[in-house]
């Protein structure tokens, strides 16, 4: 790596009966080819920020009859040359039209757009100001430029490049409101063509108000292509909970399916799929299941849809046949790990490739053919995995947990065995409506801690999500007490489980609400004091401070019972950490992120202000340009040192 502070991408072929892999576009460090629509055996429409400009544009490659025989790189065309980055590609079956999404001033064109910007960085100004919420999300200020879609017709020239043979149309000109929807959602999966590519489907956020800040109201809109100055119409208005990731039929333009939640302002809701039939008509798939479903993908004859669901910790996927039928039950494909992003084969409803990751393996390209072949397709890292001493022996144990319920934990033993006591890492999850998966993380990964020598537990305490929605639910109005009564019952039943973990050698570790609850652990003595060390990362410190300041409300005022901070402040005391710190006494090690605007830094300040106050050891490790995660590879590096070097120093 020339640097730490960037990566590259590149595009690969792979042919799936030789797992023959081919680099097609040549690696530059800090250019990213990315988002790409295989239009035939021969072209390729990708986006890249090679273009001179530097911004993410356009680009096509042509493939040589035979890949595998290739020598050289292959030298991409580039098509558009906007004045500002193009994002989120996708290209109807016909490749007759394409989408793309640009941030513009809701009512400006991209053109406009970028000269507004070069008069504002002209003038010298840097003066915010704002008439409603939301004034920062995730980890940028909201500025007024929003991420909205364009659709344009494309064709073959003679040479056959692909031009535009239309004007881009802005769907949303003149709305003040995001597509794909800020800060995580794509267009992989919030937008759709039709069969025909002839309307066209995308999730829409309601955020012209402040509103935006204490709904997870999404809905989704369609469009008719073949109508000129055709508006959007709204097919979830009727529902204020979430309606997203319309994904239509490949074989019928009026059916689409999307999922959608039914609790209001509550994002951790169970989704359930819903089928569309172009006039209104909806039917709630599989409405008695009591698991989330994460992903749907249409089968190639449009009668059965692959899901991704998770369960007990596991992301695994199952198909549906015959969607429509009474009788008809999802069969699960796979069983163990982490699997993601179904990619059906083109001529093959049995078959896909998908990804799949687990605790000790990170995430490569596999090909499902049979329920009895799973076979992996890139073996990407295993020249790095074979360098570093890693552990492979991990299991799932439970225990008798909070209200008498069964409750889940993972155990990974320390790289060393278990021949002789090893400390403890003890890992605390945030989200809370979230688990410790059995997948491979690039932040908070296990491995890290048990190549040091730590054997680590993570419990999935009361409010995880894939043990049902009930169990997920369960947290609400409840932050200090289930989750914290399981801590406590798992934290013994892994004492006595696994004799070789000295529980006199144990770090408790959490971030944002497993931070919370590491402040919330170091008010209480009983918890506290089973402990040498607290690491606490982006975490909550006072409940009533952080509802005034985060920035999605509807975190705090659902999981609080669905109060307001000012209708109902012992809500917000209830549970405070702030309130207990005349108990803290455990040294602590806080981390926290300058771009946080989830859990504003002043929550990990204040924290290490108590600490140092009352003259507890600690010491602040502050990452100014990280947001609630950390993310560039070089402050994850410090970011292992600090919290192995904190660790090893007070359980040794």
């Amino acid at each position: 790596m020339p640097d730490l502070n960037g990566s590259s991408t590149t595009l690969h072929w792979i042919d799936l009966e030789t797992n023959k892999t081919v680099q097609l576009t040549r690696p530059i460090w800090g250019i990213n080819d990315q988002q790409f629509y295989w239009v035939d055996n021969k072209t390729v429409l990708f986006l890249s920020n090679r273009a001179t400009s530097g911004l993410n544009q356009l680009f096509q490659i042509n493939l040589p009859d035979d890949v595998s025989a290739m020598g050289n790189f292959l030298d991409p065309i580039q098509i558009t040359d906007y004045p500002l980055d193009i994002d989120n590609l996708l290209v109807n079956r016909q490749a007759t039209r394409l989408a793309f999404s640009c941030q513009v001033y809701a009512n400006l064109t991209i053109q406009q757009t970028a000269d507004r910007q070069a008069n504002e960085k002209a003038s010298g100004s840097l003066v915010y100001k704002f008439d409603k919420l939301f004034i920062r999300h995730w980890d940028e200020y909201m500025l007024g430029r929003r991420h909205h879609p364009f659709i344009v017709s494309i064709q073959r020239d003679s040479k056959g490049i692909f031009n535009f043979t239309s004007t881009p149309m802005d769907v949303l000109f003149d709305i003040d409101s995001d597509s794909p929807t800020r800060p995580f959602g794509d267009g992989k999966t919030q937008w759709s063509f039709s069969a025909s590519g002839n309307k066209f489907a995308f999730t829409r956020q309601h955020d012209e108000t402040s509103e935006v800040a204490w709904s997870t109201n999404l809905d989704i809109f369609t469009v008719d292509l073949n109508t000129i100055n055709s508006q959007p119409v709204c097919i979830t208005c009727n529902n204020t909970a979430a309606d997203t990731d319309p994904s239509y039929s490949p074989t019928d333009d009026q059916i689409l399916v999307y999922r959608s939640q039914s609790v209001p302002s509550y994002e951790s809701d169970q989704f359930k799929i819903q089928w569309y039939n172009g006039s209104n008509e909806k039917t709630t798939l599989l409405d008695d299941w009591d698991r989330s479903i994460q992903a749907t993908t249409w089968s190639l004859d449009g009668q059965s849809l692959f899901l991704e669901i998770g369960e007990e910790a596991r992301n695994v996927i199952y198909k549906f046949s015959n969607i429509l039928s009474p009788s008809s039950v999802p069969i699960r494909l796979t069983n163990t790990g982490s699997s993601h992003d179904v990619n059906i084969h083109p001529t093959n409803n049995e078959m896909f490739v998908f990804t799949y990751e687990n605790i000790v393996q990170p995430a490569n390209i596999y090909l499902y053919a049979s329920p009895i072949s799973m076979e992996p397709v890139t073996d990407h890292n295993n020249n790095l995995l074979a360098k570093v001493r890693m552990s492979t022996v991990y299991e799932v144990f439970n225990f008798s947990g909070s209200q008498n319920e069964t409750v889940y934990g993972w155990h990974v033993q320390p790289v060393n065995g278990a021949a002789q006591k090893a400390p403890l890492a003890f890992l605390i999850h945030g989200g809370p409506q979230n688990s410790w998966y059995d997948a491979w993380s690039y932040r908070w990964n296990f491995q890290a801690f048990s190549s040091q020598g730590y054997a680590v537990i993570a419990i999935n305490f009361h409010g995880s999500d894939s043990y049902g929605q009930k169990f997920t639910d369960s947290i609400t109005g409840q932050y200090g007490t289930l989750p914290y009564q399981d801590l406590q019952l798992g934290l013994t039943a892994a004492l006595s489980r696994y004799n070789y973990i000295d529980g006199n050698r144990a770090a408790a570790l959490g971030a944002s609400y497993g931070g919370y609850m590491i402040n919330w652990i170091a008010g209480h003595p009983e918890m506290s004091q089973r402990f040498k060390t607290l690491i606490c990362h982006d975490g909550l410190f006072d409940m009533r401070g952080m509802a005034y300041s985060t920035e999605e409300l509807w975190f705090s005022e659902h999981d609080a019972g669905g109060f307001t901070p000012y209708g109902n402040p012992d809500a917000f005391e209830k549970f405070n950490p702030v309130n207990h710190v005349a108990n803290w006494t455990q040294p602590m090690l806080i981390i926290h992120g300058g771009h946080d605007y989830r859990v504003p830094e002043t929550q990990g300040i204040s924290a290490f202000t108590a600490l140092q106050r009352r003259g507890i050891a600690s010491r602040m490790l502050y990452l100014p340009n990280e947001n609630h995660w950390t993310l560039n590879p070089f402050n994850s590096l410090i970011w292992y040192q600090e919290v192995l070097d904190w660790i090893h120093h007070w359980t040794q």
